[in-house]
């Protein structure tokens, strides 16, 4: 056994040293396979911001829900209530397929290597299931629809798995420095940010002037065309002789739980993508009610934005920060920082004098500073943590890494519309604004969970047997 470690650990160090020399991805390279955010994000963005407010609209916009009120076991249901259901059972039921094909594609075997032939084949069907999304083919208030949107949303959450989770587990096989990891995720954090442009401003002038179908059409044309862009990108560089895991899929799983410091970090991402989920899918409701601006699409663009541009504004000193303070510094700091900042848009419009518009444009930018963190740091945190498993096990395994992160991120963030609609019972008019004003503070309590959880996390910036022993770690 203890040769078999030893030969194991000199494999590891050959590999690494030979990554070292081999030097960093080319920039070209990069550009192409981050340009894949621009696209993925669109179409994230786009449902969290939409989606529930395109089946179940407020009342101020005078128009009809997509699905009726039911009694359900005694309990009547207003259609938002019974959309934010529908959306909660179906993204926790469909998470539970990550593992599969995080493991899947860990011990695949083909010319193509281990997560090329998911990306070709499932990417065309992510497109088409998103596009279906925006339409409802029983007209208006049929439970049927609830049917329809609950079968499509499947299918679209299962190509989509089967696209972007081998997709994202290849960043640690092309890039395995320190540098060269945070160099590619601070592009697609700027490219994420194009994306989240394309997600939650121009869709809402896209939904003020043409229609929700034409936009979704529009969106699911740039989640296609930028995946197979970013896939064109590291055809050559992404490993094809890379061995396989060979470990069943429940073994699989309980040594990603066993993993420490990937428990210490999965429930800071779950509790953030919650936290924020919500405060997205709050904020048309928000323009409508609490601004009190009839041109909903575009204040709420506006308002997205401004945000964006605080992130891209804090984002560049935060990738600065990680090389002196390391990632875990940093990642923290943006986890504490988001949990004290959203409790305070509940006083959105209080200041006197100061109209309620720009009081929002000027939380929006605010809001983005310790966000940035917090959207830039998880996938390279998760490559190191790949790292460390290496050591322990003698195994790359980043698809069920990934896959396992995203399974409770997932379920974790499944939640926001429904925590978004229950919140709104207690007031989401202008006259009863309760419901809108806690939103914030709820959020801002999620978010400090996330912080709390990392606190025992202790992996350095740079994975390897030294680095370890000095954050007293063992392997």
């Amino acid at each position: 056994m203890k040769a078999f470690r030893f030969d194991r650990d000199v494999r590891a160090l050959v590999r690494s040293v030979m990554a070292e020399a081999a030097g960093l991805l080319p920039l070209f390279n990069k550009l192409l396979y981050t340009s894949d955010m621009i696209g993925s994000q669109a179409v994230a963005q786009t449902r969290n911001l939409w989606l529930l407010f395109f089946l179940a609209p407020p009342l101020s916009e005078n128009l009809p829900a997509a699905v009726p009120g039911v009694a359900l076991w005694g309990l009547h249901l207003d259609p938002r209530v019974l959309i934010a259901v529908v959306l909660t059972g179906g993204r926790i039921i469909e998470a539970l397929d990550d593992p599969i094909i995080g493991w899947w594609s860990d011990r695949t075997r083909s010319r193509l290597g281990r997560r090329i032939p998911f990306i070709l084949g499932a990417t065309p069907f992510y497109g088409l299931f998103f596009a279906l999304l925006w339409f409802t083919p029983w007209g208006e208030a049929h439970a049927m629809n609830a049917v329809y949107i609950f079968v499509v949303l499947e299918l679209f959450f299962l190509s989509s798995t089967l696209s972007g989770g081998p997709y994202e587990a290849m960043l640690p096989e092309i890039a395995r420095t320190h540098r060269d990891r945070m160099s590619i995720v601070a592009w697609q954090f700027y490219f994420g940010v194009l994306g989240a442009v394309l997600g939650l401003v121009l869709t809402g002038l896209m939904k003020d002037a043409l229609d929700f179908r034409v936009m979704g059409a529009v969106v699911a044309g740039f989640g296609i065309t930028f995946r197979y862009v970013g896939l064109a990108g590291i055809w050559r560089q992404a490993p094809r002789d890379t061995p396989v895991a060979n470990v069943g899929l429940k073994a699989a799983f309980l040594m990603t739980m066993g993993n420490s410091q990937f428990l210490y970090f999965l429930p800071t991402f779950v509790f953030f993508q919650a936290s924020v989920g919500m405060v997205i899918g709050w904020l048309p409701f928000m323009a409508a009610e609490i601004l009190e601006e009839r041109n909903g699409g575009a204040v709420t663009s506006l308002l997205t934005g401004v945000a964006l541009v605080g992130m891209i504004i804090s984002v560049f000193f935060l990738w600065r920060l990680t090389n002196t303070r390391g990632k875990r510094w940093v990642y923290s700091a943006c986890l504490l920082g988001t949990a004290v900042y959203m409790p305070l848009l509940f006083f959105l419009g209080f200041i006197p004098g100061i109209p309620k518009l720009l009081q929002a444009v000027a939380m929006a930018f605010l809001a983005g500073i310790p966000m940035a963190g917090v959207n830039l740091l998880p996938k390279a945190i998760t490559a190191d943590i790949t790292d460390y498993d290496e050591l322990r096990t003698g195994m790359r395994r980043e698809g069920m890494f990934y896959a396992t992160q995203n399974l409770f991120e997932k379920i974790g963030s499944s939640f926001a519309p429904l925590f978004l609609a229950l919140v709104l019972l207690l007031g989401d008019t202008t006259a009863n604004p309760l419901g809108l004003r806690l939103v914030g503070p709820v959020a801002g309590v999620i978010a400090f969970f996330g912080f709390w959880m990392f606190r025992g996390y202790k992996l350095p910036s740079t994975v390897n047997r030294q680095t370890l022993r000095e954050a007293g770690l063992e392997v």
